[in-house]
């Protein structure tokens, strides 16, 4: 039985990829950042908070560059069972494991003369870590059951949340990988940071959910938007729109509809500034708006629940996820995944204990 194929591939003559919207200062800096980074063929290590849009960077560097026109593979080695990963990776010979039945061709193998993402890097087992720096280094790969190494000519770009050095200052992280992963390094800014791309955000994003249709928003859902913090970013601003969709009454997606969660790191909701007023300087008294929170669908309130849940269980745990993820129930590693769908973010706490 072959196992799933966690990752997504563009090759020349397929459709545009969706693209980092937004005329913010931020954003400015990004895409200048890019179109450099786009012209020279070194690793690039992407960090962002989760749904800031690491793939798109991604695809944008690959889309920029001499590389371009062959194919562009991401993978997240986090959806990888550890005992498929070299697989996954390198390709197998038919009767390399149980199930093995045909030769198949591994990601590096599929994004030669392209580039390969490999998202949430830092999920990588030191053993898988240990195999992919032989990659790096030497070019080459040995599929799974084979006898005979083959070239690869791929662009390594990868991506984290927090960054790889945190990994390796907490022990989960080669050093030696990490500088060849992290030879340039680019930060995506969290929306909270560019709060003026939510107008151009918004429209772009309804656009895609809802192709040939007029839908705006009523005037107070902006200042709403605006006044949230968004935890999960652009990604989260996707779900609570098209969320809101459903709700619109003829094409107009009003606050009662916008259901915002009541997570922490949220801010109180307040109007948004008039044009030409400082944002700093439209903060005064009074203008929360406020009102009885709105029922929740069952699926939002679910992952509401087992959100507390989770968060409670660090709590606990004093952030040592192995432990809570004890008390859950979980493997560590269902754990981290269920933390990064749900924007669950860690204190900045030591974590060289983490998963021992």
């Amino acid at each position: 039985m072959s196992s799933p194929r966690p990752h997504t591939v563009t090759a020349a003559g397929m459709a545009p990829a969706p693209q980092l919207s937004g005329n913010s200062l931020p954003m400015q800096a990004l895409r200048a950042q890019i179109g450099r980074i786009a012209r020279c063929g070194a690793p690039v290590a992407i960090r962002g908070e989760s749904g800031t849009g690491k793939e798109l960077a991604a695809r944008a560097i690959h889309a920029q560059g001499a590389r371009a026109s062959f194919p562009f593979i991401a993978v997240n080695c986090g959806a990888i069972p550890e005992a498929l990963m070299e697989a996954e990776f390198f390709g197998c010979r038919p009767g390399a494991y149980t199930g093995a039945r045909h030769e198949r061709q591994g990601l590096f193998q599929a994004a030669h003369g392209g580039s390969l993402l490999l998202d949430e890097v830092d999920d990588l087992p030191l053993a898988m870590q240990v195999k992919l720096l032989r990659v790096l280094q030497e070019r080459r790969v040995r599929k799974l059951g084979g006898s005979a190494d083959e070239a690869v000519d791929v662009r390594i770009l990868c991506a984290s949340q927090h960054g790889l050095a945190r990994g390796v200052a907490a022990g989960t992280f080669r050093q030696d990988l990490f500088y060849r992963l992290n030879v340039i390094e680019l930060a995506l800014p969290p929306l909270r940071e560019r709060r003026g791309d939510l107008q151009v955000l918004c429209e772009v994003i309804l656009a895609r959910l809802a192709p040939g249709q007029a839908v705006s928003l009523a005037p107070p859902v902006l200042a709403a938007l605006a006044a949230y913090a968004f935890p999960g970013n652009v990604r989260e601003l996707e779900n609570v729109l098209e969320r809101a969709l459903a709700f619109a009454d003829g094409g107009v997606i009003a606050l009662d509809g916008l259901a915002l969660p009541s997570v922490a790191g949220s801010m109180p909701l307040r109007a948004l500034p008039p044009p030409g007023v400082p944002e700093r300087q439209a903060c005064l008294p009074g203008m929360a708006l406020r009102g009885v929170a709105p029922v929740l669908p069952l699926e939002m309130y679910l992952r509401q629940a087992e959100r507390d849940m989770i968060m409670r269980a660090l709590v606990q745990a004093r952030y040592h996820r192995a432990r809570a993820a004890r008390q859950l129930g979980l493997s560590v590693r269902q754990l981290r995944y269920r933390m990064q769908k749900l924007t669950i973010q860690e204190p900045l706490l030591d974590e060289r204990m983490d998963d021992r």
